[in-house]
């Protein structure tokens, strides 16, 4: 037989190998089983509602469950997830494919580091088998990737690095940072009361127009849509979990200064502020009906105020962007000496 025509074999039978691994071996009923060549495979119609992740280097777990409203933390901490992070994790799962997939045998573990994994991932899903794990081990020694494996099954394979970093986001990195979770098309009004200063805005029918100070004529669709911008971009800075019961010496007690907005139905939400946070660039803050403090950027906030003074004046004066000084300043603050908080 010639040279060629032998490796030409060698080749036609590891190819065939492959494909037969990939494809599952025969069962005694003649039928072949197809092996999931994804990372996790669902059924259709079936989508993972609980995560249970286990970071090594962090010493973080956290419980993830799926509701109606969305993603949410059961612990370590009862809270809004981000949904589209969490969702990433899970489509970086199903849809990113197991590499260099090998047999798996009992006793190896160690070496893959599928003893101590550096992420610990539990996937609950509403149909069988039950609760699945995946064990995410060392990275390859040529780079190419980390070993993983699911508890139970009988081979590991590698996933790729931006698939191991997507599962490794951390409690606050996984946590709802948005102020204001209202839908914003159906919002009908907006106030912020903060530096002496009062500006509510109201959609009347099909337009907006200016109650806070009171200002006749319409508000520019556009000039509403930068306001709507500016609520939306209000992000938290900081979590300060533990301290709730102090609200007296954050200034959030007796404070008057607010930023809130609401729509239809009586739906609203008001985010009440405090003091400054010294060194931090930001304000003590607490959404009105929950106890846990927060830190919110302090920059942020008086851009909103800002923005609201600006688009007020300019209003007001035809576009020139002149104003008196007492534009927007709210009586009943200016009597008290205004907000000594912020």
């Amino acid at each position: 037989m010639r040279i060629s025509t032998t490796i030409f074999l060698i080749f036609l039978l590891s190819g065939l190998g492959t494909y037969y691994y990939l494809s599952g071996n025969s069962t005694g009923g003649g039928q072949t089983r197809l092996v999931p060549t994804y990372i996790l495979t669902l059924p259709e119609g079936e989508a993972v509602s609980a995560l249970r992740i286990h970071n090594q280097i962090s010493q973080e777990t956290m419980f993830l469950k799926r509701k109606s409203t969305g993603w949410f933390f059961e612990s370590p901490i009862s809270y809004p997830a981000e949904d589209f992070l969490v969702e990433g994790m899970v489509r970086a799962l199903t849809l990113s494919r197991r590499e260099r997939r090998l047999p798996f045998q009992e006793g190896v573990g160690k070496e893959f580091g599928f003893d101590s994994p550096a992420v610990k991932i539990e996937i609950v899903t509403g149909g069988k088998p039950g609760p699945r794990t995946l064990l995410v081990g060392e990275e390859s020694p040529a780079g190419a990737g980390f070993f993983a494996r699911w508890e139970g099954e009988d081979e590991y394979f590698l996933i790729p690095h931006q698939v191991k970093a997507s599962l490794e986001r951390s409690v606050y990195s996984l946590r709802q940072k948005k102020l204001f979770r209202l839908r914003w098309e159906e919002v009908t009004w907006m106030h912020v009361r903060l530096e002496k200063k009062q500006f509510r805005v109201e959609k009347v029918g099909e337009k907006w127009r200016w109650s806070i100070p009171p200002l006749k004529g319409e508000i520019p669709v556009e000039k509403v849509s930068d306001l709507i911008y500016s609520f939306q971009s209000l992000y938290i800075k900081e979590f300060l979990d533990g301290v709730e019961g102090a609200e007296k010496d954050f200034g959030l007690q007796a404070s008057r200064a607010f930023l809130a907005a609401g729509g239809r139905a009586g739906k609203m939400e008001k985010l009440v502020l405090g003091m400054r946070a010294k060194g931090k660039e930001a304000l003590y803050a607490r959404r009105e009906k929950e106890k846990l403090v927060l830190l919110v950027s302090e920059q942020n906030v008086k851009s909103l105020l800002e923005m609201l003074e600006v688009t007020f004046q300019e209003l007001q004066h035809g576009g020139e962007g002149k104003a008196s000084g007492d534009s927007g300043k709210d009586p009943a603050l200016v009597a008290s000496g205004g907000e000594k908080s912020v």
